[in-house]
């Protein structure tokens, strides 16, 4: 893949690496979206790019699907959004940085010009959170406004994140049937949220270092992928920050049945690990988090057996990736449909 550096409307700057095949008649899709794919937390967008054999390269260039992985905020090259607005969490900005800054960027540099009629998200782990939240304030957007956001979404895959961690016998985000505990714990976390500029100051330092020996075993476990994979672990690793982590649980995971998810409404597919090193890798929790989406006309989920949270670094790479754009290709023909 190919690096690019954009400046976006706020003057930050985002990086990441694209994959523009050239349109051919054999190939070239009559209605195909820009891919664009979300990293997790300690990696950039190589995580989408590791080696020749484990690359969304791959099924980008035999389908003509034009491919671009952004780093997200504070990753890479691209601007941190610190100090984080009062009142808001590390996903909510993230999603509206999304939403109100880095698609219409990515649309207008690499979408428009390839020929796409729409975007698709990529979202893996907790590149999830922003790539939901980026989806419900657009759907929240074009209803107040009558009028088309700045980037055409169609819509939206997500792996590696849900709202049951492993060691929960119940969903996170379950509202206890309707009492008050959910919205004390909601404000609990905005209060938190709320912090001098000093307080942001100290959190953008507390960052998570994972050794390669601990993301390996967690994140991609042996017997899980090719073992040459391992080689690139170091490469790829980058720093976490504490609050992106733990916001993700407080103010996403927490409200994603009752507030996040019911507000999106374009095509949405899950796919759940079973060997998730984080969340539970279960049917229950699939269904869990198909029937979130309420709002959507079409939600598929399934359990990936014997896969681990990495999967586009595992044996299933190849599966996963010609999915994802398979399931891009409908979205982009539903949407030149309905509009």
């Amino acid at each position: 893949m190919k690096p690019f550096t954009l400046t976006l409307g706020n003057g930050a700057t985002l990086t990441g690496l694209t994959n523009l095949p050239d349109a051919l008649p054999t190939t070239d899709p009559e209605f195909k979206p820009l891919m664009v794919g979300l990293h997790g937390g300690s990696y950039t967008s190589a995580y989408f790019d590791v080696d020749e054999k484990h690359t969304a390269a791959l099924v980008s260039n035999s389908l003509g699907v034009p491919w671009v992985a952004v780093d997200r905020p504070g990753y890479g090259g691209s601007t941190s959004f610190y100090p984080i607005p009062e009142g808001s969490s590390y996903t909510e900005t993230l999603g509206q940085w999304l939403h109100h800054e880095i698609l219409p960027a990515v649309w207008r540099q690499f979408g428009e010009p390839q020929g796409c009629n729409s975007v698709v998200l990529l979202c893996h782990s907790l590149g999830a959170p922003g790539g939901v939240i980026a989806a419900a304030e657009l759907s929240q957007q074009e209803a107040e406004t009558g009028q088309p956001a700045a980037y055409p979404l169609a819509g939206i895959i997500m792996s590696g994140f849900g709202t049951q961690p492993i060691g929960n016998s119940s969903s996170s985000s379950s509202s206890d049937n309707g009492n008050s505990n959910d919205g004390d714990s909601h404000r609990d976390a905005k209060e938190q949220a709320s912090k001098s500029a000093a307080d942001e100051q100290k959190e953008k330092e507390e960052l998570i270092h994972f050794s390669p020996e601990v993301k390996d075993a967690m994140m991609l476990p042996r017997g899980t992928c090719d073992a040459s994979i391992y080689a690139h672990t170091a490469r790829l690793n980058a720093a976490l920050p504490a609050r992106e982590r733990d916001d993700a649980l407080a103010t996403y995971a927490s409200r994603f049945n009752d507030y996040w998810a019911p507000r999106v409404r374009v095509p949405i597919l899950v796919g759940m690990a079973e060997r998730d090193c984080f969340w539970r890798g279960d049917e229950d929790h699939v269904r869990d988090l198909v029937a979130a989406f309420t709002a959507s006309h079409k939600v598929e989920g399934s359990l990936i057996r014997g896969a681990p949270h990495n999967l586009e670094m595992s044996y299933w790479a190849h599966s996963w990736y010609a999915r994802c754009f398979g399931f891009g290709l409908e979205c982009a023909v539903w949407f030149a449909k309905a509009n």
